[in-house]
């Protein structure tokens, strides 16, 4: 009986094994990784215009989820650190990453943070691809820092060509004290405005002011033909609101923060004209001069629309934003630079960056100059309507 139930134990024991299967043969950990760091706000007065980026990012990661070094296939994956939209919490959603031994890392909308987190993506010669941070001071002095948008000079230079064309010659410039984007946006847009003969009242105000009741009644009251206001998405429709309510019936101007259609959305609920509302950007759907950004429009809408989270990250609307095709083209410059390199070295890496000349992608052709910036030619000038934005202008810049 004993040797009987020895037996059946056994017998119990093999099936156990056969059935488990995994203990003889445990799985592989072998696969070759390489991790992208996001370095993005998802929270903050700039949340909204980073969820968008990192659709980009996800989207271009979704064609592209892996790569071919040396013979050898790398998953790519990415990892995230919500820098707050706030420059004094950005350095530590940046330490975030270079704690997790990032190769590389994109982002990010505001170019305060940028400028914030940098100093430690380049101690660790970690490259980073920035996507909207326009202010010049993100790369300067930073050999690891890039982007594949325009710069603030460039941008400014635009917004006030553009107002000139349309018969201003006196602007109101309104800026959000202590943010380095809208103060340093506003200085260009001043010097370039003046240069061109035009007259400029400046005014700021602080981070998170709703009430420009006031400063628009004083305004009007100097006889303003237009207002300039590169400031974030959640204070747009406080300014369009009041300026229209004052008399202000000029065009407002502004810059690229602005392509983001929850403006639109706020604005008409709030009652009020969304219309001779305008500002530069990087990219516009349906441009027949560029292929890829067709392309890149079609397949996005289509890979939007399969899951409802997405959706409400791009404000419930399948209207695209420039930004989004930023964060996807900063994901293929770090996509070609990774190929050119053939390797994950940071410094290796940093060169293959500086010497990228890639045709064709979603906001044109990149390639950088010797700061790190875009090579960028022209900008687009949107114009808002209650069904979205349309193309207004473009304006060219040698």
């Amino acid at each position: 009986m004993k040797k009987l139930i020895a037996i059946l134990l056994c017998m119990v024991m093999v099936l156990s094994m056969v059935a488990c299967g995994g203990e003889k043969n445990p799985p592989t950990t072998d696969e070759k990784v390489i991790t992208i760091g996001v370095f993005e706000p998802t929270s903050g007065q700039n949340g909204a215009g980073g969820k968008k980026e990192i659709l980009g990012i996800q989207y271009a990661h979704s064609l592209y989820p892996t790569v071919t070094i040396n013979g050898e296939e790398y998953k790519i994956e990415l990892t995230y650190a919500d820098n707050q939209s706030d420059s004094s919490k950005a350095p530590t959603a940046a330490q975030q990453l270079v704690s997790k031994g990032v190769t590389a890392v994109l982002g990010t909308y505001g170019s305060g943070c940028a400028i914030a987190g940098g100093p430690y993506f380049e101690q660790a010669k970690i490259p980073a691809i920035g996507t909207s941070c326009t202010n010049p001071q993100v790369t300067q002095g930073n050999d690891y820092y890039f982007r594949v948008c325009f710069i603030d000079p460039f941008q400014s230079v635009a917004d006030a060509q553009f107002a000139k064309k349309q018969g201003v010659t006196k602007a109101a410039v309104i800026t959000e004290a202590g943010d380095d984007y809208s103060a340093g946006l506003g200085a260009y847009f001043v010097k370039a405005f003046k240069e061109l003969g035009g007259e400029v009242v400046e005014v700021n105000f602080q981070t998170g002011e709703t009430d420009f009741s006031g400063t628009m009644a004083s305004l009007a009251a100097q006889g303003i033909g237009a207002i300039f206001a590169p400031t974030s998405i959640e204070t747009a429709p406080f300014i369009i609101k009041q300026a229209r309510e004052a008399g202000i019936d000029g065009c407002i101007l502004a810059s690229d923060t602005w392509d983001d259609v929850s403006i639109i959305q706020r604005v008409v609920e709030a009652g009020a004209s969304i219309d001779g509302v305008y500002f530069s950007t990087f990219f516009i759907e349906g441009d027949d001069t560029n292929p890829a950004a067709n392309a890149f429009a079609e397949g996005f809408k289509a890979w939007l629309k399969e899951d409802s989270a997405r959706l409400t990250d791009n404000s419930n609307s399948e209207e695209i934003s420039a930004v989004t095709a930023c964060g996807y083209d900063a994901y293929m410059a770090i996509y070609y630079a990774l190929e050119k390199a053939q390797s994950t070295d940071g410094a290796t890496l940093r060169d293959a960056l500086a010497a990228l000349d890639v045709p064709g992608l979603v906001t044109g052709d990149l390639k950088f100059d010797e700061n790190g910036d875009a090579v960028k030619s022209y900008a687009i000038i949107k114009t808002a309507t209650t069904d979205g934005f349309v193309f207004a202008d473009s304006v060219t810049i040698e």
